[in-house]
């Protein structure tokens, strides 16, 4: 009888270890789910604040390789601002959107440390521009074109106007002026026909006051325009003459001045 009774104690007290165990490990349980739910609680809250704080915005926006357009415009064609959250800007998305201009020909966009964002873009090289009852055209290598909207008209300041002569002869300079440096074109105010010059009837006028004749063919020298104006010293306006067949560049009288001489040769053999 008193062995029945120790064997029932034992067991009440095993199983007053189980379910002191089973609470223990409830207990473990319910702190464990307990200390997880509060650390995702306060990451929740931590995220929410920075994301409401400009501390998670772009810090700042950076272009390059733009020789046209402004770095304000390329930004403003990207969509990105600094008011958009850092870890949300979607480059992809973003290349696209500046890819869809039709001066633009390739566009790379990188998130960097510091919240930095940047703009890498190619654009098309832009030769010249005319001016038509559509407005304005500016022309590209390959002589592709685009109108220019009313936004974009300060472009026309970095290449010339072409004027005076007709469709093929266009794109015959177009083609030739297309391999010279963008600075060189650049330093190109107009690009107008000179038919007193029947083989140099090509007269470029240069933003520097002076003045160069040559043949389409022979725009190919331009390249070398600095160093052909570095040898010639003068404080007054100079005409260059290019020469397709032989290369050669030569300083010498503008065509109106020879004109001018001319006439006052003429008038003084009459008077004789």
């Amino acid at each position: 009888m008193l062995e029945q009774k120790e064997n029932l104690l034992d067991k009440n007290a095993l199983l007053g270890i189980r379910r002191q165990k089973k609470e223990q490990s409830r207990y473990e349980k319910a702190r464990h789910v307990t200390y997880v739910i509060s650390t995702l609680l306060s990451l929740a809250i931590i995220g929410l604040v920075y994301f409401m704080s400009d501390v998670s915005n772009v810090y700042r926006i950076t272009v390059r390789g733009n020789s046209y357009l402004s770095d304000e415009d390329i930004i403003e064609l990207s969509g990105i601002t600094t008011k958009d959250k850092y870890l949300l800007v979607l480059p992809f998305m973003a290349e696209k959107k500046v890819e869809a201009h039709e001066l633009i020909g390739d566009c790379r966009i990188r998130r960097l440390d510091g919240r930095l964002v940047e703009i890498d873009v190619e654009e098309k090289k832009a030769i010249a521009y005319q001016e038509n009852v559509n407005g304005i055209e500016l022309i590209l290598r390959d002589n592709e074109r685009i109108a220019l909207e009313d936004r974009y008209r300060y472009l026309i300041n970095y290449v010339p106007v072409i004027e005076g002569f007709d469709e093929e002869e266009t794109k015959l300079i177009i083609s030739n002026l297309q391999e010279c440096d963008y600075l060189v074109i650049n330093e190109i105010s107009e690009i107008r026909n000179y038919p007193d010059l029947k083989y140099q009837n090509v007269e470029l006028i240069m933003r520097d006051g002076n003045c160069i004749f040559t043949s389409p063919y022979g725009l190919n020298i331009l390249d070398h325009y600095y160093n052909i104006q570095s040898s010639y010293i003068s404080n007054r306006q100079v005409c260059y003459y290019f020469e397709d067949i032989s290369g050669n560049a030569y300083s010498s009288a503008c065509p109106w001045e020879a004109a001018e001489e001319e006439q006052m040769t003429e008038q003084e053999d009459t008077g004789e």
